[in-house]
């Protein structure tokens, strides 16, 4: 447990400090900066970086240029008249996908671990109950899910409840429900995390609801992968959490050319922490625009998901 603290701290306060970065990402910068000078233009494309994820636009891109790979004939949130299930709906994403889905006049049904504020109780960390089964009898009659259910820790209980959403997407398919959202976690905070024990139930749970929704809803489905996701009023450890304005100033510095271009490049955790956060309402807004069918299938960088949430 004090590996997992330790590393949940360091992910949260080193997104607002400066990192001693090696040569190589010193040199990038460099090379970087110069071609912004020496340029009429803020392009930073002539510059030739590896990238971890394929990120090639690296700097001066802006999140209304971010291109969004729409599905044939969107329907526009006002004419949407399915209705939506919010699972793990009093959460700290599902709180806000259900005002998104209220603001926008979208019906809508949730779930949370003890039924509070008129929701309907299911606790997807009880291995005795059968999700698929509760699933399928509450989502009669709707045509989406989102799936807000995440539970961060070391227990078995973390595994069960993290599988939970697989065994959800079972359910939501035999009740005819038409998409399915997950809100999951970028790859390379998977990958950096890799070989640490403490997270081995949580990403475990992760990836055997990914490969179920997958096998489910093969073109109905939308997986939204965040780094670190940041809003409220308050700052907390487990679950991790950091506050609205303290992480809209650390989304603003991290969201320059130079230090995208950074974060390209960077291994490990080094290249999770220079990632910007993400605000919830962002998260929230592209898993209501798959709900309605407006999103691509994958939302794993901060771009995507910030042109996604922009849809709406």
């Amino acid at each position: 447990m004090r590996i997992f603290n330790t590393f949940v701290v360091c992910l949260m306060f080193s997104q607002g400090y400066s990192f001693t970065v090696n040569q190589k990402i010193r040199t990038v910068l460099s090379s970087a900066l110069s071609a912004q000078k020496d340029s009429s233009s803020s392009n930073y494309s002539s510059v030739d970086l590896p990238s971890r994820r394929g990120f090639i636009e690296i700097a001066g891109t802006s999140i209304a240029a971010a291109t969004i790979a729409l599905k044939p004939s969107p329907v526009i949130a006002s004419e949407y008249s399915g209705k939506v299930l919010v699972l793990g709906g009093t959460g700290f994403v599902g709180k806000e996908v259900c005002q998104k889905l209220t603001a926008l006049g979208v019906d809508y049904i949730a779930t949370s671990r003890d039924g509070r504020d008129g929701t309907i109780a299911l606790d997807f960390a009880d291995s005795s109950i059968d999700i698929a089964s509760k699933v399928k009898d509450i989502a009669k009659g709707c045509t989406a899910v989102i799936s807000c259910v995440g539970v961060i820790g070391t227990s078995e209980d973390v595994k069960v409840a993290n599988k939970g959403t697989g065994f959800a997407s079972n359910g939501a398919k035999a009740a005819g429900v038409k998409n399915f959202v997950y809100i999951s976690v970028a790859p390379e905070v998977k990958e950096s995390v890799k070989g640490v024990s403490a997270f081995n139930n949580y990403m475990e749970g992760k990836a055997f609801s990914e490969d179920a929704i997958k096998a489910n809803f093969g073109n109905g489905y939308t997986i939204i992968a965040p780094t670190f996701i940041y809003g409220g009023d308050k700052f907390g450890i487990n679950p991790p959490r950091v506050a609205d304005s303290y992480g809209r100033l650390v989304e603003g510095l991290l969201s320059s050319g130079p230090l995208r271009a950074a974060a390209s490049i960077s291994p490990g955790f080094i290249g999770v922490a220079l990632e910007p956060p993400i605000k919830v309402s962002s998260v929230a807004g592209a898993a209501v625009a798959g709900a309605l069918g407006l999103s691509q299938h994958v939302l794993d960088t901060y771009d995507e998901i910030n042109a996604a949430a922009a849809i709406l």
